[in-house]
């Protein structure tokens, strides 16, 4: 079946409101997290890079974020003061139950988890997802940013929505912004690259642990709805250990555990530590999830019966078969393709984003018909007209192989 473009309105993207804030900086200030921050810091209007354009723009208004909450108590907290421990554990599971327990999430991936993304692997057995993650800082003070980097639609639930930081008013900041519109706000506490070193956060605050705890106790008592809390584990499993429990007890409604340490980058070349993240679910009382080695089905039903998890997150693996949740050979990745297409068509995103997915999605279909693949490369700037002739050319070559296999 061919197809063509679609159409190009959103009809309940929620992006985030350019009202200027009080905000409170970073001592380390980051310029950049992903390709956009680098026309952020710019005036002028002229964008070099095509690719950070959004795909298509809307001609209609997007529907205002919902007001903020206004309550008597945080999540927390009551009329009389601040819950105990016991009764923040038997809220946090609680608040999880009624979420109904999703257990096949997808994890945040800088500039690969944007909404379409999301809502692909949503339709295809996803059962809750994260957003990219999100610089506090810029998200609090930049609207570009926040409207290209983060939007949502009622479709788009339970949702997660993560940042970094290492400073507990900017965080608390950029977090009243979203919680609205979000089930949990998450801290990303396992960044392992050379961007989180230089800006103090992400897994290089493991060395500075009372900053975590002052992290998660600014938005346990002040934000509506829970905080959770992204990791890796350190060498040392009893480490690990204190590490989360001091993490539970300073407020942490769920937890995802990594289970490699902050020097394991490769997770081609090395195994995640399911034992450990086992050792965290016993010893806690909050949820726990389970991330690494996630690849297919077989794995997801193996983690969750080693490692006790309530659930498990799925990331690179999700890039090449958004449809992984579903299981195995469920769906045709070209008609997965032309699905996103369509989602990226109702709900804009910039042309970076689309090209990865792209890229990913149809890396065993490039590797078979390379020259495709250089022609998509050649293209200085994307338009979906251009993509879905692509995967019609891919669909009539692929039709094409299996006729000379019948030969």
């Amino acid at each position: 079946m061919k197809f063509k473009s679609s159409i190009n309105n959103i009809l309940f993207t929620k992006h985030l409101s350019s009202t200027p804030l009080n905000t409170s900086f970073m001592n380390n200030n980051i310029s950049t997290l992903t390709q956009t921050l680098t026309s952020l810091t710019t005036e002028s209007s002229t964008v070099t890079n095509s690719d950070d354009r959004l795909c298509s723009e809307t001609t209609e208004t997007a529907p205002p974020l919902p007001p903020p909450l206004i309550t008597e108590c945080s999540f927390f907290g009551s009329p009389d003061g601040y819950l105990h421990r016991e009764a923040r554990i038997e809220k946090a599971l609680s608040y999880w139950r009624k979420l109904g327990q999703p257990k096949l999430i997808v994890a945040p991936m800088v500039d690969n988890s944007e909404l379409p993304f999301r809502i692909l692997c949503r339709r295809h057995g996803a059962e809750a997802a994260y957003s990219p993650m999100l610089h506090s800082r810029i998200f609090s003070e930049n609207a570009k940013y926040r409207s290209q980097e983060f939007t949502t639609c009622k479709e788009d639930r339970p949702l997660f929505v993560q940042f970094c930081a290492n400073d507990p008013e900017t965080l608390l900041e950029a977090a009243r912004r979203v919680e609205a519109c979000c089930d949990y706000v998450d801290i990303n506490l396992g960044c392992p690259q050379r961007i989180a070193r230089r800006g103090n956060y992400g897994a290089f605050l493991m060395d500075k642990l009372p900053v975590i705890k002052s992290l998660v106790e600014k938005l346990a008592y002040n934000l509506h709805v829970p905080v959770s809390c992204k990791i890796r584990i350190f060498p040392d499993l009893q480490d690990t250990l204190n590490y989360a429990k001091m993490l539970e007890d300073a407020g942490c409604s769920l937890l995802a555990v990594h289970g490699r340490t902050r020097d394991e980058k490769d997770g081609k070349k090395i195994r995640a530590n399911w034992d450990a993240i086992r050792a965290v679910k016993h010893a806690l009382r909050i949820p726990v999830l389970a991330n690494g080695n996630i690849r297919h089905m077989d794995d997801v039903n193996d983690c969750l019966e080693h490692t006790g998890a309530d659930g498990v997150l799925s990331a690179e693996s999700l890039l090449e078969n958004p449809a992984l949740f579903a299981g195995f050979g469920t769906v045709d990745q070209l008609d997965l393709v032309v699905e996103y297409l369509q989602l990226c068509e109702k709900y804009p995103v910039p042309w970076r984003m689309i090209r990865s997915h792209v890229h990913k999605m149809l890396g065993e279909w490039f590797r078979v018909h390379p020259h495709v693949r250089e022609d998509l490369n050649k293209q200085s700037k994307l338009s979906f007209e251009f993509l879905y002739d692509m995967v019609n050319r891919l669909r009539d070559l692929g039709e094409e192989t299996v006729s000379e296999n019948c030969i």
